[in-house]
This record gives structure tokens, sequence and C-alpha cells, in this order.
């Protein structure tokens, strides 16, 4: 094999290596958006679950509230 055929072979390697980087970069870019697009995702669902978990401690507040006056409604048992 001559020089030139080996330099060639170089250059056609080197050709596909780039190609291979740059689909490799656009991978990691979309991977970043993608990264970005769930941590704001997460973000929205742990502000929206605490504000579930914060209604939820008002019912449970208003729940127990009412709790001693429905057992104070109930009639004694007649004996």
């Amino acid at each position: 094999m001559t020089n030139d055929e080996r330099m060639d072979r170089m250059e056609t390697r080197m050709d596909r290596m780039e190609e291979r980087m740059d689909r490799m970069e656009n991978d990691i870019a979309a991977v970043k958006r993608d990264v970005a697009e769930i941590k704001s995702t997460l973000s929205l669902m742990s502000n929206l679950l605490a504000r579930i978990d914060g209604r939820m401690d008002e019912q449970r507040a208003t729940i127990n509230a009412l709790i001693p006056v429905r057992i104070a409604a109930v009639p004694p048992a007649a004996a």
C-alpha cells in the first residue's frame, strides 16, 4: 500500500470520526434540553405536591375539630 493510499484511508477515517463527533454533540445537546425540561417539570410537580400537602393539613385540622362534636352529638345508649 502506498503512502497516498494510506493518507486517503486516514482522511476517510478522520472524516467519519468528525461526523460521529458532530452527531454526538447534537445528541448531547438534545439530552441537555430534555434534562432541563425534566427539571422544570419536577419543580412544577414539587410545588403542586406542596400545595396538596397544605390542603390536606387543613382538611385534617377540620376533621379533627369535628370529631369531638360528632361524638358529643351521639345520644347515650338506652339502658
